[in-house]
């Protein structure tokens, strides 16, 4: 329904004019009446009606400055002018005020039903453009506060750089002037964003930032907290409630959350910074963590080196394509690293990457492309695995990959046992390489592997050995410039003086003098 009020100095003329008027068939009500401009202006003030009808001929404040005021703070109310007179004056200041209608007086029925229902017509079209304005500003905001969260998403994983210009109302409120946390959240099974951005808005936290999905991982979100640089909460205490508020509601849903938070940062093109330093807080968890919360400070993840036994046998099942002696392997390196409990995921995921960029090493001997060029994705992958079930899982795919293709198509496919464990010794010389370890490596007793390879080359195992490390130092001798302990740990020897030993007594030469002879042109050792 709508409302209107009417101004005009003669009490018959206003129940008049009401009286014709009547409801419009229920269109319209008269919500208020004043008898000259002044007592108008306070009513338009009170009840901000929707049509406005005025006499011009008033006392204390007459219609034409009543128009000009009304205006002035109502310019899109319909306004109905009814006059007794002709005066140009009036009517000019009436087109001037942009009335929507000047009536005459005597006015019939029909004169001012009509002038009503042009007012009402009037309203409604002025309110549907305006919703349609609305709409499209909407529609604006929505499109342009998609694109931001996207361009939000891509500046956290490094995707976008520079040129990060926000055009959303909405986050430029947000992010406008303030400093910035981000919040890693990782699951073990997918985050909802809808769910979460609502659950942050339920607890206080949407207007405090903004909870965003993975690009591409549906088990990882983020949360941007916006703290203003003059805020009353305690920063240490708000990022606490809001951690441990997140992991109670999803583990309660069956979640098994981490949270890795990031030092403060005041420009959002360090939001790809700050992701690093939340993985980097993420990687300081120990494997058997649940359910927490781990902030970045520039101490943490000091490597702890894994010394684990089985890692040359790893390598040579793999090669070598048993896959079911690589699984039982797996199993073991898993044991170790859940018995050592300072173990972080840091360190496994650094032990891993080793393995891998070793195999890859050998891979490459067979198939002659440099492998070793894909560490960047490696890294890539690590960054986006952070329990230690999906680090097992993806190394136990891994490595079965590689194993299953070696299968039938490696230097081992032989059936020579003693050929087999030459061309191990010339590949691994580096390598611990006692004859307990070949024994077990190739299902044979201790005694008789030393017998038959005895028997079969004329020379003992350890022997063999020896010579074969000798050939590789001298070797490293003649073509490199190494210092004398990076030769002797490349040949297979840890102590410096054994080595010269060894080396002195097999060539007649100590290392430096093998060197000076080579080197000056007398070949022939």
């Amino acid at each position: 329904m709508y409302r209107y009020i009417i101004i005009d100095d003669e009490v018959l003329t206003r129940e008049g004019t009401k009286k014709k008027i009547g409801t419009l068939d229920g269109k319209v009500t008269c919500i208020g009446e004043a008898s000259n401009g002044l007592e108008g202006l306070k009513l338009l003030d009170e009840l901000n009606p929707d049509i406005i009808i005025t006499d011009m001929y008033m006392p204390v404040l007459d219609g034409s400055t009543f128009l000009v005021r009304a205006r002035e703070k109502y310019p899109d109310t319909p306004i109905i002018v009814i006059s007794g007179y002709k005066d140009f004056e009036y009517a000019r200041q009436s087109i001037s005020s942009n009335v929507l209608n000047y009536i005459l007086k005597p006015f019939s029925k029909e004169d001012i039903i009509n002038a009503m229902e042009e007012a009402i017509k009037n309203i409604e079209n002025s309110r549907k453009t305006t919703e349609q304005i609305n709409d499209m500003r909407k529609e604006k905001e929505y499109i342009q506060y998609d694109y931001d969260l996207q361009m939000l998403k891509s500046l956290i994983l490094g995707y976008q750089a520079n040129d990060a210009k926000l055009s959303s109302e909405k986050i430029r409120f947000l992010l406008d002037n303030h400093n910035f946390i981000l919040f890693t959240i990782t699951s073990n099974t997918p985050l909802d964003e809808i769910y979460l951005s609502n659950y942050a808005k339920e607890n206080g936290y949407g207007d405090l930032g903004l909870y965003l999905n993975h690009l591409h991982d549906k088990n990882i979100g983020f949360y941007i907290l916006c703290f203003p640089d003059k805020s009353p909460l305690q920063l240490s205490n708000t990022i606490h409630q809001i951690s441990t508020q997140f992991i109670g509601r999803l583990s309660e849903s069956g979640h098994n959350i981490a949270i890795g938070i990031s030092t403060l940062t005041n420009d959002i093109l360090q939001l790809h910074q700050a992701y690093k330093e939340t993985i980097d807080a993420l990687n300081s968890s120990k494997i058997t963590d649940s359910n927490m919360y781990y902030i970045f400070n520039k101490d943490i993840n000091k490597l702890q080196t894994v010394l684990w036994s089985g890692v040359d046998e790893l390598y040579f099942r793999v090669e070598s394509g048993e896959s079911d002696k690589v699984l039982d392997l797996l199993n073991d390196l898993y044991s170790y690293c859940l018995n050592k409990n300072d173990l972080t995921l840091y360190d496994i995921k650094y032990y891993f990457s080793e393995l891998i960029q070793n195999l890859k090493g050998i891979l490459n001997n067979y198939f002659g492309s440099d492998l070793k060029t894909n560490s960047s994705s490696l890294q890539n992958i690590f960054n986006s695995i952070f329990s230690f079930e999906d680090l097992k899982s993806y190394m136990l795919q891994f490595l079965l990959n590689i194993t299953n293709n070696m299968k039938g198509n490696n230097v081992y496919n032989i059936d020579d046992v003693i050929e087999k464990i030459k061309i191990y010794v010339q590949r691994n010389y580096s390598n611990n390489l006692s004859l307990d370890f070949i024994a077990s490596l190739f299902y044979m007793n201790r005694s008789y592997i030393s017998y038959l390879f005895k028997e079969k080359t004329g020379e003992k195992f350890i022997d063999y050995v020896t010579h074969t490390r000798i050939e590789k130092a001298k070797q490293l001798l003649e073509n490199s410039d190494k210092k004398m302990y990076q030769i002797a740990k490349i040949s297979g020897y840890d102590n410096v003086k054994y080595f010269f030993r060894i080396f002195k007594k097999e060539v007649g030469l100590s290392p430096e003098q093998y060197r000076i002879k080579y080197q000056s042109g007398h070949k022939g050792y």
